[in-house]
């Protein structure tokens, strides 16, 4: 398991320091959350520990969520600058390949070829099915145009 996998529960309790997980600096936010925690610096045992997390361990993760806030203010960084940074060095490297290009176009094919299909022709399914596969590629095309368009940034 991977920080990326417990960034929403953790920034559920502590908002800077689960925005910094899964990014450049994310090892330190992980390792600060597992020291206020007693537990190793290990996703697994993170997500097992606040999940278990007493009311009084809450509050110290607050308090070291603000003091993580306070030291990256005082350090002048800027977690979302870091993120697109990463991200610009990202497609930067696939400027001149043609795989994402190619990926991009058999997504929205897909996407509308199934649409079509499941809007046209009647025929009996399961409901569920095609809500789950609408859903999946609605997901796969959302991430495509957040990679040639951008995204908002959804930090605090």
């Amino acid at each position: 398991m991977k920080w990326d996998a417990i960034k929403g529960l953790v920034g559920a309790v502590a908002p800077t320091i689960g925005s910094a997980i899964g990014g450049p600096v994310g090892a330190g936010a992980g390792k600060i959350l597992a020291q206020v925690l007693g537990v190793p610096a290990e996703p697994q045992a993170v997500q097992k520990a606040l999940s278990e997390a007493s009311p009084e361990q809450l509050a110290e993760i607050k308090k070291a969520d603000l003091a993580y806030k306070t030291r990256l203010a005082e350090l002048e960084v800027d977690i979302f600058e870091l993120e697109n940074a990463d991200r610009s060095s990202a497609r930067e490297m696939g400027r001149g390949d043609w795989t994402p290009k190619a990926l991009a176009l058999l997504a929205f094919l897909f996407f509308g070829g199934y649409v079509s299909m499941v809007t046209l022709i009647p025929y009996e399914q399961n409901e569920a099915v095609i809500n789950l596969v609408l859903g999946y590629l609605g997901g796969i095309v959302s991430a495509v145009v957040s990679y040639y368009f951008g995204a908002s940034n959804k930090g605090g």
